[in-house]
Protein backbone atom coordinates (compact mmCIF):
# COMPACT_ATOMS: atom_id res chain seq x y z
CA UNK A 1 0.00 0.00 0.00
CA UNK A 2 1.37 3.16 -0.83
CA UNK A 3 0.67 5.65 2.05
CA UNK A 4 -0.99 9.23 1.66
CA UNK A 5 0.78 12.19 1.94
CA UNK A 6 0.32 15.00 4.52
CA UNK A 7 -0.97 18.10 3.56
CA UNK A 8 2.36 19.10 5.43
CA UNK A 9 4.41 17.33 2.23
CA UNK A 10 1.79 19.10 -0.04
CA UNK A 11 2.07 22.10 0.92
CA UNK A 12 5.23 24.45 0.11
CA UNK A 13 6.03 28.10 0.35
CA UNK A 14 4.42 29.50 -3.38
CA UNK A 15 5.54 33.40 -3.05
CA UNK A 16 7.37 35.55 -0.34
CA UNK A 17 8.07 39.26 -1.06
CA UNK A 18 8.83 42.40 1.30
CA UNK A 19 8.62 45.96 0.38
CA UNK A 20 10.35 48.21 2.63
CA UNK A 21 8.89 51.60 4.24
CA UNK A 22 10.65 53.93 1.70
CA UNK A 23 11.86 52.38 -1.65
CA UNK A 24 14.75 54.45 -1.29
CA UNK A 25 15.95 52.77 1.98
CA UNK A 26 15.55 48.46 1.36
CA UNK A 27 18.30 48.34 4.19
CA UNK A 28 16.13 49.89 6.70
CA UNK A 29 13.39 47.48 6.42
CA UNK A 30 12.66 46.00 10.13
CA UNK A 31 10.55 43.38 8.90
CA UNK A 32 11.76 39.59 8.51
CA UNK A 33 10.57 36.53 7.16
CA UNK A 34 11.73 32.74 6.67
CA UNK A 35 10.90 29.04 6.11
CA UNK A 36 12.01 25.72 6.56
CA UNK A 37 9.52 23.92 4.02
CA UNK A 38 11.05 20.40 4.92
CA UNK A 39 9.65 20.86 8.57
CA UNK A 40 6.88 22.85 7.74
CA UNK A 41 7.70 25.59 10.16
CA UNK A 42 7.10 29.51 8.64
CA UNK A 43 7.96 32.58 10.58
CA UNK A 44 7.43 36.37 9.95
CA UNK A 45 8.40 39.20 11.99
CA UNK A 46 7.81 43.09 12.48
CA UNK A 47 10.52 45.25 14.21
CA UNK A 48 8.81 48.07 15.49
CA UNK A 49 10.65 51.06 14.52
CA UNK A 50 11.27 53.43 17.47
CA UNK A 51 12.82 50.46 19.73
CA UNK A 52 16.86 50.03 18.98
CA UNK A 53 17.75 47.84 16.29
CA UNK A 54 14.49 45.85 15.74
CA UNK A 55 15.85 44.67 12.32
CA UNK A 56 18.16 42.50 14.04
CA UNK A 57 15.81 41.67 16.76
CA UNK A 58 13.20 40.36 14.12
CA UNK A 59 15.87 38.25 12.26
CA UNK A 60 16.87 36.39 15.37
CA UNK A 61 13.07 35.73 16.47
CA UNK A 62 12.57 34.64 13.10
CA UNK A 63 15.60 32.15 12.85
CA UNK A 64 15.12 31.21 16.65
CA UNK A 65 11.20 29.94 15.99
CA UNK A 66 12.37 27.76 12.79
CA UNK A 67 15.05 26.26 15.04
CA UNK A 68 13.13 25.56 17.46
CA UNK A 69 8.70 26.55 17.04
CA UNK A 70 7.81 25.29 20.96
CA UNK A 71 8.04 29.19 22.11
CA UNK A 72 8.11 29.22 26.10
CA UNK A 73 9.21 31.68 28.47
CA UNK A 74 12.73 29.97 28.59
CA UNK A 75 12.37 30.25 24.43
CA UNK A 76 11.82 34.31 24.80
CA UNK A 77 14.84 34.67 27.28
CA UNK A 78 17.18 32.57 25.28
CA UNK A 79 16.12 34.78 22.51
CA UNK A 80 16.36 37.93 24.07
CA UNK A 81 19.84 36.95 25.72
CA UNK A 82 21.03 35.82 22.23
CA UNK A 83 19.73 39.63 21.36
CA UNK A 84 21.97 41.36 23.86
CA UNK A 85 25.11 39.63 23.25
CA UNK A 86 25.42 41.01 19.84
CA UNK A 87 26.33 43.94 21.46
CA UNK A 88 29.12 45.25 23.99
CA UNK A 89 26.80 47.39 25.87
CA UNK A 90 30.10 49.87 27.00
CA UNK A 91 31.41 50.53 23.75
CA UNK A 92 28.30 52.23 22.88
CA UNK A 93 27.68 56.11 23.28
CA UNK A 94 25.74 57.49 26.58
CA UNK A 95 22.51 57.98 24.11
CA UNK A 96 22.72 54.38 22.22
CA UNK A 97 22.99 52.81 25.93
CA UNK A 98 19.76 54.24 27.24
CA UNK A 99 18.16 53.00 23.42
CA UNK A 100 19.81 49.87 24.26
CA UNK A 101 18.62 49.17 27.90
CA UNK A 102 14.76 50.59 26.62
CA UNK A 103 15.25 47.33 24.54
CA UNK A 104 13.62 46.27 21.05
CA UNK A 105 10.83 45.06 20.55
CA UNK A 106 8.88 42.60 17.47
CA UNK A 107 5.95 40.90 16.69
CA UNK A 108 6.53 36.81 16.02
CA UNK A 109 4.32 34.98 14.11
CA UNK A 110 4.99 31.60 13.13
CA UNK A 111 3.29 28.27 11.86
CA UNK A 112 3.95 24.89 11.83
CA UNK A 113 2.17 22.34 9.40
CA UNK A 114 1.68 19.02 10.33
CA UNK A 115 -0.33 16.22 8.57
CA UNK A 116 -3.85 18.43 8.08
CA UNK A 117 -3.18 20.30 11.29
CA UNK A 118 -1.64 23.98 11.61
CA UNK A 119 -0.50 24.95 14.86
CA UNK A 120 -0.12 28.59 15.15
CA UNK A 121 1.48 31.37 17.20
CA UNK A 122 0.51 35.02 17.36
CA UNK A 123 2.55 38.11 19.42
CA UNK A 124 1.68 41.48 17.89
CA UNK A 125 -0.10 42.46 14.95
CA UNK A 126 1.53 40.41 12.58
CA UNK A 127 -1.39 37.63 11.11
CA UNK A 128 -1.98 34.73 9.49
CA UNK A 129 -4.45 34.08 7.36
CA UNK A 130 -6.15 30.67 6.03
CA UNK A 131 -8.14 30.58 3.17
CA UNK A 132 -10.22 28.09 1.19
CA UNK A 133 -9.74 29.14 -2.69
CA UNK A 134 -11.14 32.70 -2.19
CA UNK A 135 -12.76 32.39 0.56
CA UNK A 136 -11.26 33.61 4.07
CA UNK A 137 -11.41 30.80 6.77
CA UNK A 138 -10.21 32.67 9.35
CA UNK A 139 -6.92 34.75 10.92
CA UNK A 140 -4.96 34.71 14.01
CA UNK A 141 -4.21 36.62 15.93
CA UNK A 142 -6.43 39.31 14.76
CA UNK A 143 -9.69 38.93 13.28
CA UNK A 144 -10.63 42.35 11.95
CA UNK A 145 -9.12 45.50 10.74
CA UNK A 146 -10.18 47.40 13.63
CA UNK A 147 -7.94 45.51 15.89
CA UNK A 148 -5.18 47.26 14.21
CA UNK A 149 -5.51 50.38 15.69
CA UNK A 150 -4.60 48.92 19.19
CA UNK A 151 -1.39 49.04 20.95
CA UNK A 152 0.12 45.39 19.83
CA UNK A 153 1.60 43.82 22.91
CA UNK A 154 5.45 42.99 21.58
CA UNK A 155 8.46 40.76 22.43
CA UNK A 156 11.09 42.53 24.28
CA UNK A 157 14.82 42.28 24.29
CA UNK A 158 14.29 43.19 27.99
CA UNK A 159 13.35 40.61 30.52
CA UNK A 160 10.71 42.25 32.53
CA UNK A 161 9.01 43.55 29.74
CA UNK A 162 8.14 40.10 28.62
CA UNK A 163 6.39 39.25 32.05
CA UNK A 164 3.33 39.65 30.54
CA UNK A 165 3.69 37.27 27.80
CA UNK A 166 5.39 35.05 29.71
CA UNK A 167 3.20 34.43 33.21
CA UNK A 168 1.68 31.25 33.65
CA UNK A 169 -0.95 30.17 30.68
CA UNK A 170 -0.33 33.04 29.05
CA UNK A 171 1.54 31.34 26.14
CA UNK A 172 -1.08 29.45 25.74
CA UNK A 173 -3.51 32.39 24.77
CA UNK A 174 -0.70 33.26 21.71
CA UNK A 175 -1.38 29.81 20.18
CA UNK A 176 -4.37 28.32 18.21
CA UNK A 177 -4.65 25.26 15.93
CA UNK A 178 -6.43 25.25 12.42
CA UNK A 179 -7.62 21.90 11.10
CA UNK A 180 -7.25 21.79 7.26
CA UNK A 181 -9.60 18.61 6.51
CA UNK A 182 -12.47 19.65 4.87
CA UNK A 183 -10.41 22.83 2.91
CA UNK A 184 -10.57 21.55 -0.37
CA UNK A 185 -7.64 24.09 -1.33
CA UNK A 186 -5.96 25.20 1.48
CA UNK A 187 -3.67 28.05 1.38
CA UNK A 188 -1.85 30.22 4.47
CA UNK A 189 -1.14 33.85 3.61
CA UNK A 190 1.00 35.48 6.68
CA UNK A 191 2.18 39.18 6.49
CA UNK A 192 3.12 42.23 8.55
CA UNK A 193 0.60 44.71 10.06
CA UNK A 194 0.19 47.12 7.06
CA UNK A 195 -0.76 44.46 4.58
CA UNK A 196 -2.89 42.45 7.07
CA UNK A 197 -4.88 45.53 8.43
CA UNK A 198 -5.55 46.24 4.63
CA UNK A 199 -6.65 43.00 3.68
CA UNK A 200 -8.98 42.35 7.08
CA UNK A 201 -10.56 45.76 6.14
CA UNK A 202 -12.19 44.45 2.65
CA UNK A 203 -11.33 40.59 2.40
CA UNK A 204 -13.75 40.02 -0.32
CA UNK A 205 -11.95 42.71 -2.89
CA UNK A 206 -8.49 42.02 -2.03
CA UNK A 207 -7.93 38.81 -1.13
CA UNK A 208 -7.55 37.34 -4.26
CA UNK A 209 -4.64 40.12 -5.48
CA UNK A 210 -2.86 38.55 -2.78
CA UNK A 211 -3.30 34.64 -4.12
CA UNK A 212 -2.55 35.74 -7.31
CA UNK A 213 0.51 38.49 -7.52
CA UNK A 214 3.32 36.52 -9.46
CA UNK A 215 6.58 38.49 -8.65
CA UNK A 216 8.19 40.59 -5.81
CA UNK A 217 7.85 43.50 -8.87
CA UNK A 218 4.35 43.17 -8.87
CA UNK A 219 3.87 43.15 -5.04
CA UNK A 220 5.60 46.29 -5.16
CA UNK A 221 3.39 47.83 -7.40
CA UNK A 222 0.40 46.69 -5.32
CA UNK A 223 1.60 48.09 -2.30
CA UNK A 224 2.64 51.70 -3.79
CA UNK A 225 -0.54 51.73 -5.87
CA UNK A 226 -2.50 51.26 -2.32
CA UNK A 227 -0.36 53.63 -0.42
CA UNK A 228 -0.62 56.46 -3.32
CA UNK A 229 -4.42 56.07 -2.73
CA UNK A 230 -4.49 56.42 1.33
CA UNK A 231 -5.79 52.45 1.61
CA UNK A 232 -2.59 51.16 3.11
CA UNK A 233 -0.61 52.67 5.42
CA UNK A 234 2.92 53.37 4.82
CA UNK A 235 4.91 50.77 6.50
CA UNK A 236 7.46 47.84 5.51
CA UNK A 237 5.28 45.20 4.17
CA UNK A 238 5.73 41.60 4.20
CA UNK A 239 3.81 38.35 2.36
CA UNK A 240 4.54 35.02 2.80
CA UNK A 241 2.28 32.58 0.83
CA UNK A 242 2.00 28.80 1.62
CA UNK A 243 -0.41 25.91 -0.26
Amino acid sequence: MIPRRSVSADMRLLFSASVPKYSDAPDQNEDCADADVYRGIYAISDGASESYNSQLWAQLLVASFLKSPAVSSDWIRAAADGYRSQFDRDSLSWSAQAAFDRGSFATLTGVRVIGDRVRLLGIGDSIAVLTDGSRVCCSFPYTNAEQFKAHPRLLSTVHERNEALVAVGSIGRLTTDWFLGGIRKPTILMMTDALGAWLLKRPERRLERLLEVPSQIAFANLVEAERRSGEMRRDDSTLLRIG
